[in-house]
């Protein structure tokens, strides 16, 4: 039996979630998913408190709710999923913080961000339960609302996971949790996805072969049932499988933003996108060993990144989605794998973006942009430290001739350990390429700078070491109105 204590927290919270009802508009969320926002909703959330014998009492005049409250163990070996799904649906309906005490909080499913919520610790670390990556033993057809796999080791009733495409694209992936198991076959419900999203089963045939893994965001929103405008996370660690064979897709980043799509996107499904994911603010996070990105932001835009650690993501430090518009990067250190990907992002068409004092390293990239043909429109890269990069530290070569970058300004960096080209431009306009120092080359190119295509271009006041010999340091392949100034190449 529930103690005393727990039945008047229960009490007082009912009775606090009733008096919101009876105001239109201030609960937001239809938990049981019946379609409605109704009294069905309080209860399904109090059955979620005392599922366990192990709740405490809740303390409602605090401005924020605490996962060892909610019966979350933090112990790094106990699965505390739904201890902490509880929290994050309750804090959300009272309108309060989510509070991790120290610990380590071992979870197999994301856990989803709300409109308003704000997360935050203190040394505390939510990390991913153990990889699991398999193979499907046969195809996998559309509506199929099972799969069967090599191997089931590690898999649980419960578990997340993601079947995807030969190029691990998220919207040909799906998503879903594990409902059963028998023998090798597992079955699922497809929710949590990024373009499967109130989907069930599989939305695309699958061959045999085809990777699948317990792969999923630490945080993420769901774009198709939620909004998630507004969003604060701080004072927190989030750590990854460090599993490099999973998937690298978006939505199995350390922190993810689903797609929003103005006016609606449907891709192969015919759901259209049209909540709101924009204003995530991270500050003070590490974030380590990604399976994919350290943050995937494929939202509206509005992303502040300040005072943050990333360290060791199999693909890119922070992904700038597909029409991203304003961003602010600040004071960051992100250091990658070595094999591949960007210290920042930009995919398609990705506008106003400030990526200040950072300290980026151990990338393919420093700066890179999407390669199937885009342009960035007024990005501000300055007073950044880059150093260990294997390509072009600073890599904009892919826009195109109907779609021209603009307003590109790549100032007051060092560059450490050059291995490759410093800068590389295509079909870009107004471009300001001045003050960058090199402070130091492994590998000697065979020149410095590629810039084709472009319209006004000025790069000036750049200098590199006294032991470097570019004999043609800047080739500008049909590039109108060229200026080089006070530049020092050949000390």
């Amino acid at each position: 039996m529930r103690n005393k204590h727990c039945t008047i927290v229960v009490l007082a919270f009912v009775l606090s979630l009733m008096s919101m009802t009876a105001h239109a508009g201030s609960i937001l969320a239809d938990v049981n998913g019946d379609g409605e926002v109704n009294i069905a909703d309080v209860n399904a959330v109090i059955d979620f408190i005392l599922k366990g014998e192990s709740v405490t009492p809740i303390d409602l005049d605090k401005n924020y709710l605490s996962a060892k409250e909610f019966g979350a163990k933090g112990d790094g070996e106990n699965d505390d999923t739904d201890a902490l799904e509880a929290l994050f649906e309750a804090a959300f309906l009272l309108k309060k913080a989510v509070f991790f005490d120290p610990g380590t909080y071992v979870i197999r499913r994301s856990l989803l961000l709300r409109s308003g919520m704000e997360i935050f610790g203190k040394e505390a670390t939510i990390k991913k339960n153990v990889a699991m990556v398999a193979a499907l033993a046969e195809p996998a057809e559309v509506g199929q609302t099972y799969i069967d796999l090599t191997t089931v080791s590690g898999l649980k009733v419960g578990d997340q996971f993601i079947i995807a495409d030969a190029a691990g694209a998220a919207n040909q992936s799906t998503y879903g949790i594990v409902t059963d198991i028998e023998g090798n076959r597992v079955s699922f419900t497809n929710i949590i996805s990024d373009q499967q999203s109130n989907i069930t089963g599989c939305v695309n045939a699958y061959a045999a072969g085809t990777k699948v893994s317990n792969s999923f965001a630490l945080l993420r929103s769901w774009s198709s049932r939620y909004e998630c405008d507004g969003v604060l996370i701080h004072d927190l660690t989030l750590e990854g499988s460090g599993r490099n064979s999973e998937p690298r897709v978006w939505a199995s980043s350390c922190i993810h933003l689903d797609a929003y799509y103005p006016g609606g996107y449907t891709g192969n499904t015919g759901i259209e996108y049209r909540n709101i994911q924009r204003d995530l603010v991270v500050r003070n996070v590490l974030i380590k060993n990604s399976p994919c990105d350290g943050i995937s932001d494929q939202g509206e835009g509005g992303l502040i990144v300040r005072d943050c650690v990333i360290e060791n993501p199999a693909m890119h430090g922070i992904h700038l989605g597909t029409r991203y518009s304003s961003a602010l990067i600040a004071n960051n250190e992100i250091a990658g794998n070595g094999a591949r990907g960007a210290g920042v992002f930009f995919c398609q068409n990705v506008n106003d973006v400030f990526v200040l004092n950072n300290v980026i390293s151990y990338f393919s990239h420093g700066c890179s942009d999407e390669e199937f043909g885009t342009a960035v429109r007024n990005v501000t890269i300055r007073n950044n430290v880059f150093e260990h990069l294997n390509g072009s530290v600073f890599d904009f070569m892919k826009a195109n001739s109907n779609y021209h970058g603009s307003g590109l300004q790549i100032s007051d960096n060092e560059i450490y350990n050059l291995k490759s080209l410093l800068f590389t431009g295509h079909y870009l306009d107004n471009v300001i390429f001045s003050d960058n120092e090199v402070k130091s080359v492994e590998t000697q190119a065979q020149t410095l700078i590629n810039v084709t295509h472009s319209r006004n271009v000025v790069i000036s006041g750049n200098t590199v070491p006294s032991s470097a010999n570019w004999n043609n340091p800047v080739v500008a392949t049909e590039t109108v109105n060229l200026i080089q100034d006070g530049n020092s190449w050949n000390d």
